[in-house]
């Protein structure tokens, strides 16, 4: 036999899930903690992320920014550890400019 009783749904407010959700956070462990304030929301869109932290610009990854029309302050921002006089002194060594 089917069952037929009518299912009732839960609906909560936002405000009564976090409340929910804080009866547990002392029981989660300490290292899931950390993690989540390390990371974070690691699958979110607006996570910008440099290309390549070490600074290590190529002729070819130069090339094609410039052909989607970043600039130079555009490359910087992307590149954390690089600077305005070795990106100069690399484009002087690959003959652009």
């Amino acid at each position: 036999m089917a069952y037929r009783r009518a299912v009732i749904k839960q609906q909560w407010t936002p405000e009564e899930v976090e409340a929910y959700c804080r009866k547990f956070e002392a029981k989660r462990p300490a290292y899931v903690r950390e993690a989540d304030k390390r990371v974070g929301n690691r699958f979110s869109s607006r996570r910008k992320r440099p290309v390549n932290s070490k600074g290590n610009l190529s002729k070819v990854q130069y090339e094609k920014f410039v052909a989607k029309g970043l600039n130079d302050e555009h490359i910087l921002a992307k590149y954390e550890d690089l600077t305005q006089g070795v990106l100069d002194a690399k484009k002087k060594r690959w003959g652009i400019q």
